[in-house]
């Protein structure tokens, strides 16, 4: 009986010490890296945005879609990433791509 309950203790005694304690620092730098994510992602969405109003000012000044993305960079006053842009020139629909 006392050999089953030392057992019982022991793989308590295991079981508590896989759990890791609770690291201030590394919740911290998680934190951080969570506030830039989110910051890069409303960037993003930002940037979309104003592709899309963009696409629709070209659009209504030229009776036709752009090309392509770069052909907006002008009106835009902005560089493109088109690697970032799924673009369809015949609706004029563009989207972030999927990571």
């Amino acid at each position: 009986m006392k050999q089953l309950l030392f057992v019982v203790v022991i793989l308590s005694f295991f079981v508590a010490c896989d759990q890791k304690p609770k690291n201030p620092v590394a919740e911290y730098g998680d934190t951080m890296i969570n506030s830039y994510r989110k910051g890069q992602q409303a960037g993003e969405t930002a940037n979309l945005d104003a592709i899309k109003k963009t696409i629709q000012a070209y659009h209504a000044a030229n009776d036709k879609y752009p090309e392509s993305l770069k052909d907006i960079e002008n009106l835009m006053g902005a560089t493109i990433d088109i690697n970032k842009y799924d673009y369809n020139p015949q609706t004029g629909m563009v989207r972030l791509k999927s990571n």
